[in-house]
């Protein structure tokens, strides 16, 4: 199955505005099966990428709180199928989208791709990044 590697994610916060760039990036890597259904299967639609942003809750008996997917998706194979993919998920957000808890947040990006013929998914945290909104 493909994987996600290189995840990271930045945040450009503008306090006069009271907005966010949240920058969320990934290479995907494919296998030789996979690019070679692709490359022969030009057509069709295998795989599919999507991101959220997360809000970390380490040590805490609650789990980590959703704060946002990125309306962007991306589809594989694309015009020129090769075995490692990068994308950039891109948006700007108000500041209290990711206010997720008093004092210091930790943001998170998770990239999920999922194997659309077979339902398989990998998913892939990203760096958090540690900032009060």
């Amino acid at each position: 199955m493909a994987t996600i590697t290189n995840a990271v994610l930045t945040l450009a916060h503008d306090h006069r505005k009271k907005t966010v760039q949240a920058t969320a990036k990934c290479r995907v890597n494919f296998t030789e099966l996979e690019l070679c259904q692709m490359k022969n299967c030009a057509g069709a639609r295998f795989f599919k990428l999507k991101c959220q942003l997360w809000g970390e809750d380490s040590g805490l008996n609650f789990g980590d709180d959703f704060l946002f997917t990125y309306s962007q998706a991306f589809f594989f194979p694309d015009s020129s199928p090769a075995a490692s993919e990068d994308r950039t998920f891109d948006v700007l957000l108000g500041e209290g989208v990711l206010d997720e808890d008093w004092g210091q947040d930790e943001v998170y990006a998770l990239f999920k791709l999922v194997n659309l013929y077979t339902t398989a998914e990998v998913k892939k945290k990203s760096n958090v990044v540690s900032h009060s909104f």
